[in-house]
């Protein structure tokens, strides 16, 4: 059985050997985390990624970045754990992905199949979303004789058959077809998911609806299609969204994170951004807190805004500006907030008041260009660590104030969603629903 490495995010390693030390190098040189990442987000660019799964703090010791997950290379096994405990990623997993309850929560599974109920919800999201227009079916053309027409006439055919003296007609009938490899990848991945968590209650009910129609399809145990013909799947306007549930199934089907990578210098695994998650957590408690207000997710917004433009070609920037949330009240925007999955905590000699140099001249950038005299106050919001003690000074000094006159707060957001929500709308003091 490979050796496996533990941690958590954010956080050192403990009691490491000269061994497991040396191998964290060749992960840090070698493995890039966007070669592993799964996204939440609706395109691409959700997060921008930072690409260390491991690195070495300045001060020595060996600490995780900001993932979860697990990777395998040259036989031994990185297995990244959740610092906040994964009761908490499951609930925010819960409210950003809209499901009732994750389906099983930690406290009532063994750690191990953590990472496959994690992978399991975020199949089921992306299920849900690519199938809001039904079923990944393909168009088949499928090939008729006869004496009777089915589909459209076939004019080069139908005259070979009666130059044959052959008394028959030839058409061609397009259907809508289940069968076919987007289907056959995604029983495959589903079948995984089962294995691993160990039931079938981790299926949300769009899960369910839809599966017994691919099994009638193609089957219970189809065989798993090669990458390559995954990669020649010619998707339409409708079929396009399932492209994402076809490369995420192809990589659970293949046990990409469950298994050992035997050959050497290859690796496997599977990633979550936590700092993706918590940013849309935040998105999504914001606007609970803000039903009346419209909550911009600026980081997947096509306005481009920049800090720099071009004086010969208006056209051209530099520095997009992309806050995190934006919130307006008709064109005025009332809030700018920007959520930071980092410890909120003063750290000498990298954040002596607890605040990143680069964070806080990027929010305010953000104010200067959203809110140039000073109406919208603008906000840090980082996740409460219940195993932090005391507050960092940019939190318990604060608010804190601009040249103009801009409003700045740096908070710690409750973990539980009615919680966060109910600090938000206190917060930004709006009322509630």
């Amino acid at each position: 059985m490979a050796e496996t490495v533990v941690g958590r995010d954010l956080s050192p390693f403990d009691d490491l050997t000269p061994e497991q030390e040396g191998w964290l190098a060749e992960v840090q040189e070698h493995v890039r985390a966007s070669d592993h990442l799964v996204r939440l987000g609706e395109t691409e660019e959700a997060a921008e990624a930072e690409d260390f799964v491991v690195y070495r703090d300045p001060r020595g010791p060996w600490q995780a970045g900001r993932y979860i997950g697990e990777l395998a290379l040259d036989g031994r096994r990185l297995e990244i754990r959740p610092r906040l405990g994964e009761v908490v990623i499951e609930q925010w997993l819960g409210e950003i992905l809209n499901l009732i309850a994750v389906p099983e929560t930690a406290s009532r599974q063994p750690s191990k199949s953590f990472i496959a109920r994690l992978m399991g919800a975020i199949w089921c999201r992306a299920v849900a979303q690519a199938s809001r227009h039904g079923p990944p079916a393909i168009r088949r053309e499928q090939r008729h004789r006869g004496i009777y027409v089915r589909g459209r006439l076939d004019p080069l055919e139908t005259s070979r058959l009666r130059a044959a003296a052959r008394p028959a007609i030839a058409s061609i009938e397009t259907r809508r077809d289940l069968q076919n490899d987007i289907s056959r990848v995604m029983v495959a991945a589903e079948r995984v998911l089962t294995q691993r968590i160990g039931h079938d209650h981790w299926r949300t009910p769009r899960v369910d609806e839809l599966l017994p129609r691919l099994h009638e399809a193609v089957g219970v145990r189809p065989r798993l299609p090669p990458r390559r013909a995954l990669e020649r799947i010619r998707f339409t306007p409708i079929t396009r969204p399932f492209k994402r549930v076809v490369d995420l199934s192809s990589r659970i089907a293949r046990l990409e994170g469950f298994t050992s990578a035997e050959e050497p210098g290859r690796t496997e695994g599977l990633l979550l951004d936590v700092a993706e998650l918590w940013e849309l957590f935040v998105l999504n408690c914001i606007r609970r807190a803000c039903p009346e207000l419209a909550v911009e997710h600026g980081t997947v917004s096509t306005d481009p805004t920049w800090l720099l433009q071009s004086i010969e070609d208006e056209g051209l920037g530099l520095g997009r500006l992309k806050p995190d949330v934006l919130i307006r009240d008709g064109a005025r925007v009332v809030a700018v907030v920007d959520a930071k999955y980092k410890r909120l905590q003063d750290r000498w000699p990298e954040r002596p008041r607890g605040v990143d140099r680069g964070d806080l001249y990027q929010l305010v950038s953000y104010l200067s260009r959203y809110a140039p005299k000073g109406e919208a106050p603008g906000m840090l919001l980082y996740p409460e660590d219940p195993m932090q003690g005391d507050m960092a000074t940019a939190e318990a000094r604060g608010p804190w104030q601009t040249d103009a006159r801009h409003v700045v707060r740096f908070e710690r957001l409750p973990l539980e969603p009615v919680d966060a929500t109910v600090h938000l709308r206190r917060t930004l003091d709006v009322d509630g629903p």
